[in-house]
């Protein structure tokens, strides 16, 4: 059959195939995402162009795909091995069906079939949306209600907007592919990577990073803050569901891995600190930037190489000490700092608190430092009478 000279798949030649998306946490598949493919000719094609094409009418997109949904449906309602089911559904798809009908399909579908709600990811695709948030946002929440949970796929990308996330209020943020594979040589999509790990932990969603080819990609997506990964470094989407221990002992070496690299990280920090409380027992008598200079000079040689930069703050957040910058020369002093307040920074006061009570040094969120725009985190001590050392270290 055709419309407009393009071709349309005959149901009985589509069906889903499914992509297993594993928890980093149990290592097991925990779900799969449906992706309709069209057997013909011996070979398979990807519907993707398919729907994506303005000149097939929207209808017929939708017979489509809820000819695929079915099938998906029903075939994890069978499996013996419990298992989530991602669901590809733009926003105009979802408000214009039930402000037409009064009825979502894919609810219908999951009476029918009885699988249990929290199987279904409704995933909110990226498409420009021209309806009222407002209604599109009451409307998802009927999903919610009925207990499945609602994810945004290609975060990061032209149309899944920050308004559209804060109103929709996802469980689950799905990072667009190309903002993984850029932030692996981009300082700029690194810190984006970043901000979305910050934004997801913020909201109470859990971050899915799709589109992990490389082992790479899957240390870069660890240190995002990942919960869930997808992608080819595991298994492109095949027409049957597999064992959820398939990938357990590749995951479970790659974290002991990453791990690994945290812990000796973690452990140079603390060796700093440790080189340093000698010195630091014996600075509690700052009471002027001078004699803060002159604790910051002691240090300098006791520093480690990632260090760039170092000041002595007071509780309230003003700079007592001058700020001592390492560049290709050694370091350098700029008094231009002194009294500049830090109490703006979101890690500034929080640290403050920390060190107070836990009477030991504390280490910042990552962060893209604003002079050099590298990617750093800030090391904290108490140092005695209310003044605090800081040391910015580059990762």
């Amino acid at each position: 059959m055709q419309v407009k000279n393009i071709k349309i798949p005959p149901r009985h030649e589509i069906r889903p195939y499914y992509q297993p998306i594993i928890s980093l946490q149990s290592q097991e598949i925990i779900g799969y995402e449906s992706l309709g493919r069209w057997i013909r000719d011996g070979g398979v094609e990807s519907l993707g162009p398919f729907f994506q094409d303005p000149d097939i009418s929207e209808d017929m997109q939708l017979m489509i795909d809820r000819h695929l949904r079915e099938q998906a449906i029903e075939r994890v309602a069978e499996s013996p091995y419990p298992s989530k089911l991602f669901i590809n559904l733009k926003p105009s798809w979802i408000y214009r069906t039930y402000k037409r009908t009064g009825v979502l399909p894919t609810i219908e579908l999951a009476k029918k079939y009885q699988i249990d709600p929290s199987q279904i990811v409704i995933e909110i695709t990226e498409e420009e949306f021209k309806g009222q948030l407002q209604e599109l946002t009451w409307i998802i929440e009927l999903y919610r209600e009925f207990g499945c949970t609602i994810a945004i796929d290609d975060v990061g990308s032209g149309f899944s907007n920050l308004d559209r996330i804060a109103s929709l209020q996802p469980k689950i943020l799905k990072i667009d592919l190309n903002i993984l594979k850029k932030s692996i040589v981009h300082d700029g999509y690194r810190a984006l990577l970043q901000s979305f790990s910050i934004l997801s932990s913020q909201m109470g969603a859990s971050l899915l990073v799709e589109g992990v080819e490389t082992k790479r990609e899957l240390h870069t997506a660890l240190h995002a803050g990942a919960r869930y990964v997808q992608g080819f470094l595991f298994s492109q989407a095949e027409v049957d569901l597999q064992q959820p221990d398939a990938y357990k002992g590749m995951l479970a070496e790659e974290l002991q891995r990453f791990g690994q690299g945290q812990f000796e990280r973690y452990s140079q920090l603390l060796t700093v600190h440790e080189g340093l409380s000698t010195l630091i027992h014996s600075s509690a008598g700052i009471s002027n930037a001078d004699e803060a200079d002159a604790v910051l000079e002691q240090m300098i040689h006791n520093v480690s190489d990632n260090c760039i930069r170092m000041y002595i703050c007071q509780g309230d957040g003003y700079q007592t000490s001058s700020n001592y910058t390492r560049n290709e020369e050694g370091w350098s002093k700029n008094e231009s700092y002194r009294q500049a307040n830090w109490a703006w920074r979101p890690y500034f006061i929080s640290n403050i608190l920390m060190m107070n009570v836990q009477k030991q040094g504390t280490l910042s969120q990552v962060y893209t430092d604003l002079d050099t725009s590298y990617q750093i985190q800030t090391f904290s001590c108490a140092l005695g009478e209310g003044y605090y050392l800081f040391l910015d270290l580059m990762i």
